[in-house]
């Protein structure tokens, strides 16, 4: 009974305290080190539909989630590719390790989730593009309990000059199927993000989630470019009561050089995700 009450435990990401009924809470959280404050939605390692108008972009990043609370590390590989000039692809593999915990029979288990994402963008005009991911995600809670569920995203995007504006789903997808019976909502979202880059350097985004099984999340930050080499970034996420992340203050760093670039990011102000943090190192071309 016991090992069944921890596994209902961690489904629902009691952490976090999440809108009930929801699984696979680790779908929204933000794995790239360069993108302000959590707000990703015209990131085009996150939105396919961004890689035909920004680039190509691959990095490898690691975090350190909530270490006071989950102790969880994520090991992760996020790229978008452009293909000649209105077309772009996308991958995106996530890790996560939990921390170490003792089974009813004395051994013990590292729970952990895996996030596999393929995308691909489309701009049908010098203005407009489309772009679509399928997503694998898979939960493992003990040796014997492991849940799994196929998603999809699906956004358009808008841009002209320094704005930018994207609208579209996320994490739509097959619910997930509990041991016992039952099942669990993904939290999937309707997403809006828009954003300005200003030619002396300055940029600003702004995104919010509408979760389906209830809650929501607004991000916004800033970015200081100096000469596109060194970055200072700052930015807050409000989650809702429901929302699958909880509220935090993030701020971050970065250089790059000849397209290499190394960026930090550090949550604070967030009793759940204090003192978490993000560290990338990428290519972008």
């Amino acid at each position: 009974m016991k090992k069944w009450t921890l596994s209902l435990v961690l489904l629902l990401g009691a952490w976090l305290l999440p809108a009930q009924n929801t699984a696979m809470l680790f779908l929204p959280v933000n794995r790239d080190a360069a993108t302000v404050g959590g707000a990703q939605a015209l990131s085009s390692l996150y939105n396919p539909a961004a890689i035909p108008f920004t680039g190509s972009d691959v990095q490898l990043s690691y975090q350190r989630w909530a270490p006071s609370v989950a102790s969880a590390n994520h090991l992760n590989l996020l790229s978008g590719i452009r293909i000649g000039k209105r077309v772009g692809m996308g991958l995106t593999v996530g890790y996560q390790m939990g921390e170490e915990f003792a089974l009813t029979d004395g051994s013990f288990f590292m729970p952990s989730d895996l996030l596999v994402g393929l995308g691909a963008g489309v701009a049908f005009t010098d203005y407009l593009s489309l772009g679509v991911k399928a997503k694998y995600a898979r939960q493992g809670l003990t040796k014997e309990v492991a849940y799994q569920a196929f998603a999809a995203d699906a956004f358009l995007l808008f841009s002209m000059a320094g704005f930018k504006a994207t609208a579209g789903v996320a994490s739509v997808g097959t619910p997930v199927k509990a041991a016992g019976g039952g099942s669990y909502a993904l939290p999937a979202s309707a997403v809006v993000g828009l954003g300005y880059g200003f030619a002396f350097g300055l940029s600003l985004v702004a995104d919010t989630d509408i979760y389906f099984a209830g809650g929501f999340a607004f991000a916004g930050g800033v970015q200081y470019a100096w000469k596109d080499m060194l970055f200072a970034r700052a930015g807050y996420h409000y989650g809702s009561a429901t929302a699958p992340v909880p509220s935090y203050l993030a701020l971050g760093l970065g250089v790059k050089f000849i397209g290499i670039h190394l960026d930090v990011s550090y949550l604070t102000a967030s009793k759940a995700l204090g003192n978490s943090f993000t560290i990338g190192l990428g290519y972008a071309f």
